[in-house]
């Protein structure tokens, strides 16, 4: 056996040299996330791999979701969470990562608009920032880009719907900001062209102000909202740029507002009645009649443990069992509170695991963890940050 202080034989190194790049990226994507960021600081070639795009295609696809939440607009943080859901014992669930304060590296403050491997998409607040932000807290990079209100070629007053995803085709991620002011105004960012382009746009999106798009099968997707395309979802290709439409179930739009998210691999509706949750979700993606309510979440006292959701429900991650991970808006404010439904006992409860704070505005999105670096894209201004918590 080898001391401690002997070095590896000059043999073993040159293999390890030596060694394909495709065959590197096969072994290093089978490993934990943790592991992959050891393996990064032992070689440099490894390292340089490890951001690459190819890398990410291979690793992503076998890696577990986990969690991004923001608080007050400024304070990230990433959690890592395995597949299977305990109520009775949350806490080992979860896996902190890291987290990052906006304030702390001298951004705006913003709200999370955007979650796709790994690369977050945040908006400012500010209405004196015309800065958005691509950032992975990974690799702890981020780069802006403006958004010029030359663009929009007159005052704006009307509300917006964003999205952010990536062609399942060309590989390329795209930022989409959809204006409404007399009428439909669509401008794409895409992540390594320094510049927005203008789209033509269909009818009037968006049931809810500043909607974010479902991004599921390399596509966008938004309830409408004119009236003479009532019970439709127009689906952004973020690919060919183009626009379609397909039906929604028929809903009961009483008094609270349903939102279409993408939930596992299915595009989903969460409708949020008076006495009931219920999640539609469409089986066969583009199949219209594939539509299909899924289950019911009970709102009584016996089945809901806390406040009674008024607001949007966003349902984040659907587990293995059929448990959900959601979050509940109160009173249409800035306010949520994260939940968990079991399957099994049909309970609804919070989640105090994760509410690192509890009276102050709240997000929190599907996170997959990524070592794609912003690098990768040329044309872009990509900024290194070392401040974590």
């Amino acid at each position: 056996m080898k001391s401690a202080k002997q070095k590896t034989p000059k043999k073993e190194v040159e293999f390890l040299k030596n060694l394909p790049s495709e065959i590197v990226i096969e072994i290093l994507s089978r490993l934990p996330l943790r592991t992959i960021g050891i393996c990064r600081r032992v070689r440099k070639s490894w390292r340089d791999l490890i951001q690459t795009l190819d890398f990410a295609n291979f690793y992503l696809p076998r890696s577990v979701s986990g969690l991004v939440t923001c608080f007050d607009f400024d304070s990230y943080h990433v959690f890592a969470f395995e597949d299977e859901l305990d109520l009775e014992d949350p806490d080992r669930n979860y896996d902190s990562l890291t987290s990052f304060d906006c304030s702390g590296l001298g951004l705006s403050i913003c709200d999370l608009r955007g979650s796709v491997n790994g690369l977050l998409f945040m908006h400012p607040l500010s209405s004196i920032s015309s800065d958005y932000y691509i950032c992975n807290p990974i690799t702890r990079e981020y780069i802006k880009f403006p958004y010029e209100q030359r663009l929009l070629e007159e005052d704006f007053k009307g509300t917006v719907n964003y999205g952010f995803g990536v062609s399942n085709v060309s590989g390329q991620y795209k930022v989409v900001k959809i204006v409404h002011v007399r009428k439909s105004i669509c401008h794409v960012y895409t992540l390594g062209t320094g510049k927005w382009r203008r789209i033509a746009c269909g009818a009037r999106l968006g049931r809810n102000d500043y909607s974010n798009g479902a991004f599921i099968n390399g596509c966008l997707h938004w309830f409408l909202q004119d009236y003479e395309s009532s019970g439709l979802i127009s689906c952004f290709d973020l690919e060919t740029e183009t626009f379609s439409t397909f039906s929604h179930p028929p809903l009961l739009w009483r008094r609270h507002s349903p939102n279409l998210v993408a939930l596992g691999d299915c595009l989903c509706i969460c409708d949020n009645t008076d006495d009931e949750i219920d999640f539609w979700v469409m089986k066969e993606y583009g199949n219209e009649k594939s539509w299909t309510k899924q289950f019911v979440i009970r709102k009584d006292y016996g089945h809901c443990y806390g406040e009674q959701p008024r607001g949007t429900v966003y349902p984040i991650k659907l587990f293995k069992d059929g448990h959900v991970l959601m979050t509940w808006q109160r009173d249409y404010s800035w306010f949520y509170d994260m939940f968990y439904y079991s399957n099994k006992t049909k309970i609804t409860q919070k989640n105090r695991k994760l509410m690192t704070r509890v009276a102050s505005p709240m997000q929190a999105m599907l996170y997959t963890p990524s070592f794609l670096s912003l690098k990768t894209f040329p044309r872009e201004n990509v900024t290194k940050f070392f401040w974590f918590r």
